[in-house]
This record gives C-alpha cells, structure tokens and sequence, in this order.
C-alpha cells in the first residue's frame, strides 16, 4: 500500500477489515485499520504505545485491535507487535514486498528539538526541582510532563528569541515557568531587563511551589479559565504558553484567554495530542477564527510521565496572532463539558495480574481512579499492575 488508495473491500487475504473497525469502534474506519496493518507490516514496532504514536490513534484503541488481531492469529501474544507465519503470509498478499525505512531522527526520538551539551546543568536542577511537584489532579487533567520537555521548551523560546519578554504560562503543573526561569539565568546576561513571568493556575498547590521555588521571583495568580480574564492582564504579553485539558471546550478556552493575554503581535505556544482529522480540524477551525495562525506544528515535542491514553506524547502548535477583537465583543465559550472527565468518566473493572483479583474502579467506588488504585495496589496481594476487563476502547 502506498498511500495513493485504499485497498479494495473485497481484496482477498483473509481480513475483514470492516468488521475490525466495527469491534473496536474505529473513527477512520476501514484505512485506518489497513494503516494500522501497514505500521506493523513495514516496521518493528516494539510496543501499543509506540504504535499509537505513529498512528496518532488513542493507545486503548490500538490495544483492543491488538487483542483482535492475536484472536484471529495476525499478532503474536506476549510483548511487542510481532506478526505471525500466517499474518505475515496475508499481509504479504496485501502489501506486497514494500518496506518502510526509519524516517525519525534517532536523536531527539521524531521531538524535532535536542538538549545540547550547555543545557545540561539546568537540567539537573530542573529534576531536582520536579521532585517537589504536587501529586497531578486528574479530575483536572493534569499530567507532569518530563523535566527533558520543561528545559526544551525554555530553550525553543531562547531561540525564537522570546525567553526574555513578558511571558504568561495559563496553567502549569509542569512547572514550564520555572524551566524558563532557569534558563533565563544560564543564558541571559542582562536578567534586569527581562520582562515578567506570571503563571494563572486554577490549581493553587502549583502556584505556591512556584512561588517557593523561585522566592516570588515568578508572579502567581489563581484563576479559573471559565471566567473572564482580567482586564489587568490584557495585552501585557509577548508570548503565551498552555496545556490544557484535551476537551475542544477546554483547548479553545485556554487558546481564546491567551488572546486576551498577549499583546497584537504575540505568540501562542499551545501543547496538545494530534488527534483524528475531525477533532483536529474542529479545533484548528476556530483558532484561525478567533484570530490565532498555525505557524509550525512539532507532533512529538512533549512527553509525559502520564497521559497514557496519547502515548505520553502531545505535540507543540506554535501559532500567531493574526487579528485582533474589537475591544468591546467577547467570544462565546462552551464549558460543558471541559475536563475530560466530564466526557468518559475514569473507571471500569481492572484484574490483578498476580492473584487475578477484580476490582470495581470509578467515582462511586473505594477506588476513583486506576491511578488511585496503582498508587495503593490490589486490596488482596498489593500488586500494583492490572489489566482492564471489558470496554477496552474507553480510556483508564
């Protein structure tokens, strides 16, 4: 397959590709499973999240495909996505001899950016640093990203030369506004002249480990993004940065208030997974509408220590502010629902991959979360690894 066409239904190898996509709810469909097909034909894939990875498919999706493809003996079972004799033989049938070489810098692992050599002592500091992070909310949506990503974005702000402008950071668990404070030291001489970091968070744990951390050298203020920014904040900032919940309520929220935010030639470093053509599009229409440019797009520039569901990875949309508002209209917003939760609810019934224990997960239960669960163990054996149980495409 090259891309130029989708397989004809009725190709005989063996595969009904519809019924695949139907078993386990596929958006794309049809092409979305021979993609997926292509991914473990023409490469080695080592894991489901590696597989989500390069599919920008949800890895609870993929995980349920896998667990399809092992029933009808494609897969192999065990670790890694291997093929089968017989997998390999149909595959063979559709895809033909074509390989597909590496194309990802082995380097920065496909995140378009490295730490170099000078940046590695703000980088021990920075882990250091993360040690003391509060515990993420997830009815909030937080998930810590990698100290390697906070010092990276600081360091691609330094080189579109913005590190040391009037920066807004709406949200930040990661701890971002810290990186850039770091690297404000190690690479700008003249710090007196740079302009403020003020971090807006509706998580006020963060706001006073920021404000610790750097003895209030970085200015804190709760806020809630459903409401309207204050007037004091408008049009004070060359740049905004933000992760916010991956709801498109939440996502064009966070992106309208950074608006607001910056000045009439301001950025928007906007961090979120690259998700279907649909969402996507959703999304990238009323950024333009609302004024925001898409400039560049780095798909794999953050990793998480969480966010399993998109592989522990989201990308970087780095856009402009092409238009602004008249002063006096305000965009209509949507805030249900807003966190993902509010969408598909945490939960499910999860086994004991030791002693095979089941245990009921979700917000009426002892346990309302799997990380909740994972964090204590299973009640009978402390294990702390488990396998979901039914309903595998809904995400943990």
């Amino acid at each position: 397959m090259t891309g130029c066409e989708i397989l004809p239904e009725n190709h005989d190898v063996g595969l009904d590709f519809h019924s695949l996509a139907e078993a386990i709810h596929l958006r794309e469909g049809v092409e979305g499973i021979q993609r997926a097909l292509w991914m473990v034909y023409s490469r080695t894939i080592h894991s489901t999240r590696e597989w989500s990875r390069v599919l920008h498919i949800p890895v609870p999706v993929l995980a349920a495909l896998r667990r399809e493809l092992e029933k009808i003996q494609i897969l192999e079972t065990g670790q890694g996505l291997v093929l089968t004799e017989t997998g390999r033989r149909q595959l063979e049938t559709v895809f033909g001899g074509m390989k597909s070489p590496p194309l990802y810098c082995t380097t920065c692992g496909g995140s378009g950016r490295i730490l170099p050599a000078e940046a590695m002592g703000i980088l021990e500091e920075f882990r250091s640093i993360c040690e003391q992070r509060p515990e993420v909310d997830v009815t909030l949506d937080q998930s810590h990203a990698t100290p390697e990503t906070g010092i990276r974005k600081a360091l691609f702000l330094l080189e579109k030369g913005l590190l040391g402008y009037p920066l807004f950071f709406l949200g930040d668990d990661d701890l971002i506004s810290v990186a850039c404070w770091l690297a404000r030291k190690r690479f700008i001489s003249d710090r007196g002249n740079c302009g403020p970091l003020f971090v807006a968070d509706i998580d006020e744990r963060y706001l006073e480990t920021i404000r610790n951390i750097t003895h209030g050298q970085i200015e804190v203020q709760p806020y809630d993004a459903r409401t309207e920014l204050p007037v004091e904040w408008r049009g004070k900032f060359s740049a905004a940065l933000t992760d916010p919940a991956y709801t498109e309520n939440a996502v064009i929220a966070f992106a309208y208030r950074c608006l607001c935010a910056v000045n009439e030639s301001g950025s928007l470093y906007l961090s979120m997974p690259i998700q279907d053509a649909n969402a996507l599009g959703a999304v990238q229409y009323q950024l333009l509408e609302m004024g925001w440019g898409i400039h560049e797009i780095l798909p794999r520039f953050n990793e998480y220590l969480g966010a399993s569901l998109h592989a522990h990875v989201s990308g970087l949309f780095v856009c402009k502010k092409w238009k602004a508002l008249p002063p006096d209209k305000s965009r209509e917003l949507r805030y249900t629902p807003f966190y993902t939760g509010e969408v598909r609810l945490p939960g499910g019934r999860y086994e004991c991959t030791l002693c095979a224990t089941v245990i009921e997960v979700g917000l009426n239960e002892s346990y309302a979360t799997i990380r909740e669960l994972k964090k204590d163990g299973c009640p009978e054996c402390g294990n702390p690894t488990f396998r979901r149980l039914g309903k595998e495409h809904l995400p943990e």
